[in-house]
């Protein structure tokens, strides 16, 4: 439909109903309302809108939502921004920095969104930028963007001593290539509380998810021996761990002790209910959106602003004193 036959629809003029649409001033809010009642009847109003939505948009930009981690995150955050009246658009990156980079300058430059929530961000936003975007979960510190980050080094070191106080010695490590700093996280722990980590105990699994914790368990029963806890970089593998032990006719807590990360909902309904380290989803995505709406706002300060929210060792059912043998 053309401006001139949706001015004839309105019985306005082409330059009042031109106007409208560009916000003039000496365009009254009943006309205005009118015009833009015909043109969403004809379904023309986007084509010829040139104002700025009312609701503020948020890009939130995730490697996955197949995970219930990050799913949780951005469902927290979603909720947290449509309560304050926002829209969201959600994009993911599968853990590419590359796609992620390409996102932020699409969201930034071409669709001229408010904001941007990115995970794992740790690069500075380009030059010229006007767009705040705000780093979440980034494992690195001091980098040149803001960041809401959570310190997963003091639970795992916390992990490690509540082990160690039940009677443990030989703990591994069950990750996947995604989980690298979490397992430097494990190695420094190990080594702060004593304990000795050879390559033996690091397992880094070639699969994801639940399939990583049973084959790196089966791996780990299969190539060593004398291990009586494992930390598991993430409640999927811990739940793939705790099905490999099962298996073998072992029992948790009793034969072997396993410890998840991440805290997701099903841990706590599990047969044996999984210890775990949560990662302050609540306090994280509120601390991220009131970072962004002060970033938001015209006199917002350009200097960076790193908060680090620290995560929390959540006992429950799967850890238990060393068994004797």
């Amino acid at each position: 439909m053309t401006l001139r036959e949706l001015a004839k629809l309105t019985s306005y003029s082409v330059s009042t109903v031109s106007k409208a649409f560009h916000g003039a001033e000496d365009i009254s809010e009943k006309t205005r309302e009118e015009i833009f009642r015909v043109a969403r009847e004809h379904g023309c109003f986007g084509k010829y809108y040139k104002d700025k939505y009312q609701k503020k948009i948020i890009a939130i930009i995730c490697p996955e939502l197949r995970s219930e981690h990050y799913a949780s995150f951005v469902e927290q955050l979603q909720s947290r921004i449509e309560k304050d009246d926002g829209m969201v658009l959600i994009s993911t990156d599968n853990f590419s920095v590359t796609r992620r980079n390409e996102l932020i300058e699409y969201y930034a430059s071409f669709l001229a969104v408010d904001g941007i929530l990115a995970f794992h961000q740790t690069e500075a936003p380009k030059r010229g930028f006007d767009v705040p975007v705000i780093s979440l979960l980034s494992y690195k510190e001091d980098i040149p963007c803001d960041s809401v980050r959570v310190n997963v080094q003091k639970p795992v070191c916390d992990a490690v001593e509540h082990l160690k106080q039940l009677g443990h010695r030989r703990i591994a490590f069950i990750g996947e290539s995604l989980t690298k700093p979490k397992a430097d996280y494990f190695r420094e722990a190990m080594r702060l509380h004593g304990l000795p980590c050879p390559e033996e105990a690091m397992i880094e699994s070639p699969y994801r998810f639940e399939q990583a914790g049973k084959e790196g368990m089966s791996t780990l029963l299969d190539t060593t021996d004398g291990y009586t806890a494992a930390l598991c970089a993430y409640d999927y593998i811990a739940t793939g761990a705790l099905k490999a032990l099962a298996k073998r006719g072992l029992s948790v807590p009793e034969d072997f002790s396993v410890i998840g990360m991440d805290d997701i909902s099903a841990a706590a309904f599990m047969g044996k209910e999984l210890t775990s380290i949560a990662s302050g989803l609540h306090e994280v995505c509120d601390t991220a959106w009131e970072l962004l709406q002060k970033k938001m706002a015209k006199n917002h300060s350009p200097l960076c602003q790193q908060i680090t929210i620290t995560g929390e060792l959540i006992l429950r059912e799967t850890t238990g004193p060393v068994p004797k043998r």
